[in-house]
């Protein structure tokens, strides 16, 4: 009996021990503040907006203490690393795609994160992270079903070097949709074209749609979009696209960009690098605002009647001042 309330006193006290640790350590995880820097470039307005608004979301993170970092094209790479070498940061926020060897140099000093440009599966090799201003397909594809619930295969043409990790994505998150992703790699805009076509002509569009990738080099918004749009309008075929623009030249459906996510999305990654916790390298855009094409919509069969002021950010054909 002595034996056993000695062993039960020890383990009891080990038990407590272990408790209090874990409690300390949450209470002082908690309690963690980073300081970072956003380092962004200078641009005219509306496109500073946009950028002001990412700050503003990261800025939402309240274990974040966060400078910025006004990036002015007439500024000389070393004042900017200078003026980073006395803020002291933890991490380092890039916004943008300018300077990049200026971008690269930072990248080997400080924990970084990329955000408000396109990112690669070159990016992903190189070890970086971020949030791609490409949507993130599973939202898109979510959207086409709430007005094209016939959809049931979606073909894309991409380069395997440059998105092969979106389409993967895409591939992944949509057995569960009732969604097959039908993906044809090329290499070149020519061979590109030559299977846009084929899509087009040669397929039933009853019940898929084409899903146009901007940021490839298989794609060209001058010489291959029109071509494009007008296969999908002859044949019917439905056609969603990573760029909004497009909808408004006849495509019918693509996200905006939500900035303040965006800014929420960079924060919560650079909180996960900086907490060692784990962190999906390069992230595509989270974003629920919808922009539709309502001529192509009514164009199109299997589509549910659309109304303008459906919860929609934006449509196209934009209404007249006498409308």
């Amino acid at each position: 009996m002595i034996y056993f309330k000695i062993f039960y006193s020890t383990a009891l006290l080990v038990i407590l021990f272990y408790t209090t640790t874990i409690l300390a350590d949450d209470t002082l995880e908690s309690s963690t503040t980073f300081n970072i820097t956003v380092v962004y470039p200078d641009v005219r307005k509306p496109y500073s907006t946009l950028f002001e608004t990412i700050i503003s979301g990261i800025k939402e993170q309240t274990k974040l203490n966060v400078q910025t970092q006004l990036m002015d094209n007439s500024m000389q790479e070393t004042d900017i690393l200078n003026s980073l070498r006395q803020e002291r940061p933890e991490a380092v926020i890039l916004l943008g795609g300018g300077r990049r060897v200026l971008q690269e140099k930072i990248n080997s000093l400080y924990k970084t994160t990329y955000g408000a440009l396109f990112l690669s599966d070159h990016d992903i090799d190189n070890g970086r992270y971020g949030i791609s201003m490409t949507p993130d397909p599973t939202l898109l594809f979510s959207e086409l079903k709430k007005i094209q619930p016939t959809v049931k295969e979606i073909h894309v043409v991409f380069d395997p070097k440059t998105n092969g990790w979106l389409v993967q994505r895409a591939i992944e998150n949509t057995p569960n949709t009732g969604i097959t992703v039908i993906p044809y790699e090329a290499s070149s805009l020519q061979q590109a074209a030559l299977i846009y076509k084929e899509i087009a002509r040669n397929n039933d569009h009853t019940n898929s749609a084409l899903w146009l990738i901007h940021h490839d080099p298989t794609f060209d918004s001058k010489s291959l979009l029109p071509r494009i749009l007008s296969d999908a309008w002859k044949y019917q075929q439905v056609v969603i696209s990573t760029n909004p623009s497009h909808v408004r030249r006849g495509a019918l459906l693509s996200l905006l960009p939500d900035s303040q996510q965006i800014g929420r999305d960079l924060a919560t990654t650079t909180v996960r690098l900086l907490s060692g916790q784990k962190a999906s390298p390069v992230m595509p855009m989270q974003s629920s605002l919808v922009v539709a094409n309502l001529r192509t919509a009514k164009h199109l069969p299997n589509t549910i009647r659309l109304d303008q002021k459906t919860n929609f950010a934006l449509t196209y054909p934009r209404a007249s001042a006498n409308d």
